[in-house]
């Protein structure tokens, strides 16, 4: 018996399907389906633990045979079962906020994931198995590196990750300095090889690469087995020092990533600089399972606030124009998300979204802008690879000019108990005998409720509430809570 999940509401959780087997066309064999979907080691996995409830987490790609596994797994299972038909952010993110729903024990994600590491269930991974044809691979690396001591670092996609080791024993009888990566699995114990050998162990994009001790990363290529993807595009920023190349063996092509890297660095900077020139930051809740995310938030929060600005954190699930466009307040976004859902275009937004790093490199005095990139939050907390200390801003904040509007700003908390548009705590500010905004707020979200036009009433409606206005109390606004 397969839950579908739809919503928060009661009755959705409790309706029930039962469906059998005679009810669904396979849409794959059943030895495909043992290969894709690893039945036999989810079975393993969730009677070795005596799991009483397990939740179901699919892509969009891989619903069509959601059932199918799920009645494979029901067979050699007592525990229930869950198919979550949607995911509350990005599918490649595990989705223990709907799991929570119905109170489950543990999570099997299938499909793409971004190995963000959960905050709270136990999970099992199961990338989906996907075929890799070499027929194009070697052909095409021969093309591209001519020499045969060419340094090359291999790094897979999920879904070929079981086809790691024979793809790669074949490219390093090729290439004698070829380097293969390896997935760093969450909550999956894997042992760092013996640096007494001179090999030294570097976590980027969660793939742990062994270099020898006299090499670094940019003496070597990056070649990354996988589709196009925003994998891709957080390997190809991250390892922005590397010439990139990608092999899809969906279209068995090999070519150089034409992504222009210092293109996008000069874009995340102008990000940066838009940052700077905010009063008002949105933190944009886009993870309720990444572990630290509430660590990150309140590092955020103490960020912006030192810099003299006003921070407001939003929950809105899955990211839209629309949505954001709701906030006009808000002056720039930063984006709290897994490393693959945090790299977002934002150029169809009515507010820039950066980085939680690019924050920091607008806010923080401590950091520098350098070429080095990280999409994950969790190399700016404390014990993470990028962590600066938070420098604490003087009394007297520094001043400088803006590189987009060309005016003077400040970065740090000012004194402004003696300024005119300043009033007591509680006092309010009357708009037009209609409106009142709290005093306390006029320098943040208050200012731009200030500023709007309230909406005219229809003209049979004009002469009745010019008459309560004169008899009513002003009417109190409420703002964004900070």
């Amino acid at each position: 018996m397969a839950s579908a999940f739809s919503s928060s509401d009661q009755a959705a959780i409790d309706r029930t399907a039962d469906v059998s087997a005679d009810d669904v066309k396979p849409t794959v064999g059943c030895s495909e389906l043992e290969f894709k979907y690893e039945v036999k080691r989810a079975i393993a996995w969730i009677c070795e633990n005596r799991f009483k409830k397990v939740a179901l987490q699919f892509p969009d790609e891989m619903l069509v045979d959601s059932v199918n596994v799920t009645l494979a797994l029901q067979a050699s299972v007592l525990a229930e079962l869950f198919i979550l038909g949607d995911t509350s952010y990005g599918s490649c993110c595990v989705d223990e906020a709907a799991a929570e729903h119905i109170l489950a024990d543990a999570i099997i994600h299938f499909g793409h994931s971004c190995l963000s590491m959960p905050s709270r269930l136990p999970v099992l991974f199961v990338f989906g198995r996907s075929p890799c044809s070499l027929e194009g691979l070697l052909r095409g690396l021969q093309n591209v590196f001519p020499d045969p001591d060419a340094r090359i670092v291999v790094l897979f996609d999920t879904q070929y990750d079981h086809c790691s080791c024979d793809i790669f024993t074949k490219i390093s009888a090729l290439f004698r300095n070829a380097i293969c990566s390896e997935l760093v699995i969450p909550s999956m114990q894997q042992e760092l090889k013996d640096n007494s050998r001179g090999i030294k162990a570097i976590t980027k994009c969660s793939r742990r690469i062994y270099l020898a001790e006299d090499t670094s990363l940019a003496d070597y290529s990056v070649l990354f087995i996988g589709p196009e993807n925003r994998t891709l595009t957080n390997i190809v920023l991250t390892f922005n020092n590397c010439a990139c190349y990608s092999y899809n063996p969906s279209t068995r092509k090999t070519r150089q990533e034409s992504l222009a890297v210092n293109q996008q660095l000069m874009r995340r900077y102008y990000l940066i600089e838009k940052a700077k020139d905010a009063n008002i930051v949105g933190i944009l809740v886009g993870t309720l399972g990444v572990k630290n995310y509430l660590s990150a938030i309140g590092h955020l929060k103490k960020l912006i606030r030192n810099a003299g600005k006003k921070p407001y954190t939003l929950v809105t699930g899955k990211l839209n124009v629309a949505k954001l466009a709701n906030f006009q307040e808000v002056d720039v976004y930063v984006l709290v998300a897994c490393p693959e859902n945090t790299l977002l275009d934002s150029k169809e937004f009515f507010r820039p979204i950066v980085t939680p790093l690019e924050l920091e490199l607008a806010l923080n005095p401590s950091r520098k802008w350098s070429q080095v990139f990280s999409a994950s939050f969790n190399d700016i907390l404390p014990g993470g690879e990028l962590y600066l200390e938070l420098t604490e801003q003087s009394s007297q904040p520094k001043h400088d000019v803006s590189l987009i509007t060309g005016k003077i700003r400040s970065l740090g908390i000012e004194d402004n108990t003696k300024d005119e548009g300043s009033t007591a705590h509680g006092a309010l500010v009357a708009k037009e005998a209609t409106v009142a905004v709290p005093g306390l707020h006029i320098a943040a979200a208050g200012a731009d409720l200030h500023r709007r036009t309230p909406r005219s009433p229809p003209s049979g409606e004009q002469t009745s509430n010019q008459t309560k206005q004169q008899h009513a109390a002003p009417h109190v606004s409420a703002s964004l809570c900070p």
